[in-house]
C-alpha cells in the first residue's frame, strides 16, 4: 500500500486506481498498526533527515520502533478526531468550510510529498492552521463563550 502513495504525483490515473483497487483491508490494517516496514522505514528516514545522525541512530534503536509503531494509527486517529469536529463541531458553517478546505489542501499536499503518512500529518496541519487563522483574525470567542454572553444579557434583561 506505501509504495504506490509514496511516490504520489509520478502516477497517474491509469496506474493509481488499479493500485487503489488491489489495496485490501489487511494492508490498510498492516499500515496502521506499524506493521508496513516501507511505512516504518520512511518514518525513521524522515526523522534521520529531521534530526540528522543521532535522529536516525536513534530511530533505528530497539525502543524507538516499538514507540515509532503506533505514529501511523495515533496519526489516524488524531485526522479522525479533526475530522469529526469538522462534521459536527457547533462553529459556523463558514468555519466548518475553512477547516474542511485546510484539511484537504494539507492533505493533498501531504500526500504528493510524503506518502500515506504526509497526507495524514498534512490534514490534521491543514486544520490546525484554519483554526489559527479563524482564531487570530476571528472575534476570538468560542461558542461555549458566545451562549454564555446570549444568556448573560437575557438574564439581565430579565428574560428567562
Amino acid at each position: 500500500m506505501y509504495d504506490f502513495l509514496s511516490r504520489g504525483a509520478e502516477y497517474g490515473s491509469d496506474v493509481l486506481i488499479p493500485q487503489v483497487r488491489q489495496t485490501t483491508a489487511g494492508d490498510v490494517g498492516n499500515f496502521l498498526v506499524g506493521k508496513n516496514a516501507k511505512a516504518q522505514h520512511q518514518i525513521a528516514k524522515e526523522l534521520g533527515g529531521i534530526f540528522g545522525k543521532k535522529g536516525l541512530r536513534f530511530a533505528a534503536s530497539k525502543p524507538a520502533q516499538a514507540v515509532l509503531r503506533l505514529v501511523p494509527g495515533l496519526t489516524t486517529g488524531l485526522v479522525a478526531l479533526d475530522a469529526a469536529d469538522v462534521v459536527s463541531g457547533d462553529e459556523s458553517l463558514g468555519n466548518r468550510i475553512m477547516d474542511g478546505a485546510g484539511m484537504l489542501v494539507g492533505g493533498g499536499v501531504g500526500l504528493l510529498t510524503g506518502g500515506p503518512m504526509g497526507m495524514l500529518v498534512g490534514a490534521s496541519t491543514g486544520k490546525g492552521a484554519s483554526d489559527g487563522l479563524q482564531y487570530l483574525f476571528g472575534d476570538k470567542k468560542t461558542p461555549e463563550q458566545r451562549k454564555m454572553e446570549e444568556a448573560l444579557a437575557m438574564l439581565q434583561g430579565g428574560k428567562y
